[in-house]
């Protein structure tokens, strides 16, 4: 069954019907496929356009002397700032998915940045100079505070579909700890994507409770195919000069509040669809995504949940908090647990 594109208007200004329809369907959606994709989920085509056409790219055409004043310090802490190109290694996060090589050897083609809201004084952002980026930090900001209020109002519709209690999901969010990163692909060509060392993203699951991924008109993100585990599909992206739909993932938090009966969506990045078959020398253009890791409260438990476990499901996963959660994944990324 191919992923459906649910109309986030009947949730949000619908009627009852139209929202606990919207409501069943998004949890039909991520137990099925670990996906979902929106139109009309409350932000801006021109603002979702101007991330793409001008702050992501300005911010990764800047100079490496720019990039660096603001690169984040590999660690297990929350990622901040500005990420060399391959400074993370995805594959280290589902290395039983990998069909050759090790994690030792492969790496990501991709450099990032991330920040999280503006009050974060545990883990505070890096940003770039007011005078090299104008604007940047305060677009930014406005940004996050819009993705954290549409990843509310989904985990309310989750909630819904779920048969949960009003806010028993969304109070686990009370203290934002979500990030909010720009992706930026360079152009390569084809035969380095495909030589089995190098990938836009290796198979992985994010680690929050969902994500959304805002994607440009390139594509390449794939997600598992739940009924042919190993075969990846393409996620659709935008067509060209449109930023209307986003995708939307189920992530490892959840996967373990759900003891393991809705899973994580695994996905990866990999050439675009259009370009298989074509010669190794072609150039696989540059992409951009947005993406947005809603993420449980730091001090919160991300072991089942009671809902979720009875004597034919007792409980797969120890009791922890989201940032311990997050500390572990984040040194395996970087690859500190070889270290």
């Amino acid at each position: 069954m191919p992923l459906q594109t649910l109309d986030f208007a009947k949730f949000t200004h619908g009627s009852e019907v139209q929202k606990k329809g919207l409501a069943r369907d998004l949890v039909r959606s991520l137990k099925n496929h670990g996906f979902a994709k929106f139109i009309n989920y409350g932000i801006s085509e021109e603002m979702t356009a101007d991330m793409f056409k001008s702050k992501s790219s300005e911010l990764f055409a800047l100079s490496f002397e720019e990039k660096v004043a603001m690169a984040n310090l590999p660690r297990d802490a929350p990622q901040r700032g500005w990420s060399r190109q391959g400074a993370e290694t995805t594959a280290y996060l589902r290395p039983e998915r990998l069909k050759e090589g090790t994690a030792l050897d492969l790496k990501d083609e991709k450099e990032h940045f991330d920040c999280s809201a503006p009050d974060d004084t545990e883990y505070p952002n890096l940003w770039p100079r007011e005078n090299a980026l104008p604007g940047f930090r305060e677009f930014m900001e406005r940004f996050f505070d819009l993705c954290q209020h549409v990843s509310l109002q989904i985990i309310e519709a989750m909630e819904i579909g779920l048969d949960f209690p009003h806010g028993s999901l969304g109070d686990k969010c009370a203290d934002t700890a979500s990030e909010l990163r720009l992706n930026h692909y360079p152009a390569v060509p084809l035969s380095q994507l495909l030589g089995g060392g190098s990938k836009r993203g290796w198979p992985h699951i994010d680690f929050g409770i969902i994500t959304l991924v805002f994607q440009d008109h390139v594509g390449g993100l794939e997600m598992e195919d739940r009924s042919d585990l190993g075969t990846f599909v393409p996620v659709p992206p935008n067509a060209p000069g449109s930023h209307s739909e986003l995708a939307v993932n189920i992530s490892e938090t959840f996967q373990r509040w759900a003891n393991d009966q809705i899973p994580a969506g695994v996905h990866q990045v990999a050439p675009p669809e259009n370009m298989r078959g074509m010669p190794g020398d072609s150039i696989v253009p540059e992409r951009y995504t947005h993406i947005f890791f809603f993420k449980a409260s730091r001090s919160t438990n991300v072991g089942p949940l009671p809902e979720f476990i009875d004597e034919k499901h007792p409980p797969k996963y120890e009791d922890m908090t989201a940032l311990q959660l997050q500390r572990n994944r984040t040194a395996f990324l970087h690859s500190l647990h070889q270290k």
